[in-house]
């Protein structure tokens, strides 16, 4: 039984500490984060720390993967079940609407991961393969959004994707620097859904 549990055990440590850790994170920049913060913030001794994170760095990382999946799997969820699949500006509003409670966590733990590897060629290495897997993900999703719309995209489907996320990741640049700029909006509502319309045909004439 004990060979059972603790695993077990360590597996809800790691993940209570990553849950705190996005907090953390969040409210001081990740500069500043100590490994005490982050024991002291999930409730555990830094003994637990170390036996699962080698470092504050290691955990910014892993903490954004997992804000990652969180936000391109509302995304697909909201995707696949959105009724409206007749309109391309119906679908992006479902799937942003969707990612609306996690995003600012998101975008500011993005931010803190691109800022480390700018300071840092060795996390840029490690965070590239994160990058990179986000970035393929984005794909199936953006292949999903276009199958549920009947359409194929005459640009491929990466830069589609990488288009998008662009536009996404401005507005919310702008919601943060100026929150009642309109136009970070309209380029969720407008911008959008023109570009996936520009580059689509219905596959009837594919």
């Amino acid at each position: 039984m004990t060979e059972v549990k603790a695993p077990r055990r360590r597996t809800n440590t790691r993940a209570r500490l990553l849950a705190a850790a996005v907090d953390v994170f969040v409210e001081r920049g990740a500069r500043r984060v100590t490994v005490d913060d982050l024991v002291s913030a999930a409730g555990y001794t830094r003994g637990a720390f170390y036996s699962n994170f080698g470092s504050v760095e290691e955990v910014l990382l892993e903490a954004f993967k997992e804000e990652s999946e969180r936000l391109i799997d509302a995304v697909r969820t909201a995707v696949a079940d959105h009724s409206d699949a007749d309109s391309s500006g119906s679908l992006i509003r479902a799937a942003f609407d969707a990612v609306g409670p996690v995003q600012d966590r998101w975008y500011v733990l993005q931010s803190e991961v691109v800022l480390q590897s700018l300071r840092d060629p060795d996390a840029r290495e490690i965070s590239s393969a994160t990058f990179t897997a986000l970035s393929e993900q984005l794909v199936e999703v953006v292949e999903l959004a276009l199958d549920r719309l009947d359409c194929t995209s005459t640009m491929p489907t990466d830069l589609l994707a990488q288009t998008m996320m662009g536009v996404f990741l401005h507005s919310l640049t702008m919601r943060t620097i100026r929150p009642d700029d309109p136009r970070a909006d309209r380029l969720l509502d407008d911008a959008l859904p023109q570009i996936l319309d520009g580059v689509s045909i219905p596959r009837t004439s594919a």
